[in-house]
């Protein structure tokens, strides 16, 4: 019986000796947690809000006296000035300007197109529903000469286009735009003014550098003793 006693207390302690710690289980193994995707939130506004054409309008109409006080400068350079405009807004939630351009013009004067611009880029505009808008407005500064200027086709001047053709190609570099001008050419052939409409927001800063270059082009014929007016595409 003694030994017996003996025997049943030395094996736990072998066990324990050769063995190690017990094996685990499936069970006791340790857990994933199990991972969720984190996804960036997009902000983005892919769509266009609207705005009302007849509020736009009338906004416009509250300019003209702006509007005109801006051509009456632009005579003081050239007696006949007068044409048409078409703009191109985008007009902000909060009813501010974002940008604004002319996309076409038979003003001929670049200065008074900037003028035009500048108004309207001051000015407070009707809220747009459902973010920025964008909307047109075509007008026009009627002459305010008793007689209106020779009317050019564009072959009067191509023979001085092409010779001042590398600056114009400089002016145009890297944009994304079509750009069309219009300007009035004196006696003896001398550009009295010049404008340019593009058809792209990022055409702005090179109509003035196309302008620039027209109004000191030279060898252009001399309509007379009475300004002409000449449009072309560049």
């Amino acid at each position: 019986m003694h030994a017996l006693r003996t025997f049943a207390l030395a094996c736990p302690l072998a066990l324990l000796a050769c063995g190690g710690a017990p094996a685990k289980t499936a069970d006791d193994a340790p857990k994933e947690e199990p991972q969720h995707e984190i996804k960036p939130q997009l902000k983005l506004k892919s769509e266009l809000g609207t705005v009302d054409p007849d509020a736009v309008g009338r906004a416009f109409h509250a300019l003209n006296a702006r509007f005109g006080d801006c051509q009456t400068k632009g005579l003081d350079r050239v007696e006949v000035l007068g044409g048409k405009v078409a703009f191109f807004l985008r007009i902000g939630e909060d009813g501010s300007i974002k940008w604004a351009y002319l996309e076409d013009s038979e003003l001929g004067d670049r200065d008074t197109e900037k003028c035009l611009l500048e108004v309207v880029r001051g000015a407070s505009w009707p809220k747009p529903d459902g973010g920025d808008a964008e909307a047109r407005y075509s007008m026009e500064l009627p002459e305010q000469s008793t007689r209106p200027p020779n009317d050019w086709s564009s072959d009067k001047i191509a023979a001085a286009l092409g010779k001042h053709g590398d600056a114009i190609d400089k002016c145009k570099a890297g944009a994304n735009a079509k750009f069309r001008a219009t300007m009035y050419v004196g006696p003896g052939g001398k550009v009295l003014a010049a404008g340019v409409s593009t058809s792209s927001k990022d055409g702005e800063d090179k109509a003035d550098c196309l302008a620039e270059v027209l109004e000191k082009m030279h060898g252009l014929p001399s309509p007379g003793s009475w300004p002409a007016k000449v449009s072309f595409g560049l």
